[in-house]
C-alpha cells in the first residue's frame, strides 16, 4: 500500500473552520484564530492532523501582604484582571495551582479544573 501523499505547514486562514468539529468531538473550544498558530497535515482525505500553538494568558501568581489575608482582597483583584476580558467567545485564561488554598480559591471563582498535568517547554 502506497502512502497518501502528505502536505505539512501552517493553517491557512480559510482552513481554520475545519478544526471545528474536531474540537466539538473532543469537548474543547477552539480558539479565535488571532490566539493560534497550528502546524496542520493534509492528505488526499483532508486534514489528517494537527498540533496547536495557543496565546494563552495565564492568571497569576496572586499574592497578598499578610496583613490583608482573610480579608477577600483577592477576590477584588480577581474581578479586575477576569473583568479585562469581556465574555468574549474564544477568549479566556488559565491559572496553575500549586496548593490545595490556591485549588479552593479556583473552584470558589468558577474555574474548571482541566485535570491536566502542565508541562513546560524553554525555547532555547
Amino acid at each position: 500500500m502506497v502512502p497518501p501523499m502528505m502536505e505539512i505547514r501552517l493553517i491557512r486562514s480559510e482552513e481554520w473552520q475545519d478544526l471545528a468539529p474536531i474540537f466539538a468531538q473532543e469537548g474543547g473550544r477552539l480558539p479565535l484564530p488571532a490566539n493560534a498558530e497550528v502546524a496542520v497535515a493534509y492528505d488526499d482525505n483532508g486534514l489528517a492532523g494537527f498540533w496547536m500553538l495557543q496565546h494563552c494568558w495565564h492568571a497569576g501568581p496572586l499574592w497578598i501582604r499578610p496583613d490583608h489575608r482573610g480579608t477577600g482582597l483577592w477576590r477584588k483583584l480577581h474581578a479586575l484582571i477576569d473583568g479585562l476580558f469581556g465574555r468574549r467567545r474564544g477568549s479566556g485564561y488559565y491559572s496553575f495551582s500549586g496548593s490545595q488554598k490556591m485549588e479552593a480559591v479556583f473552584q470558589k471563582l468558577g474555574y474548571q479544573n482541566l485535570g491536566y498535568t502542565v508541562w513546560s517547554k524553554e525555547t532555547k
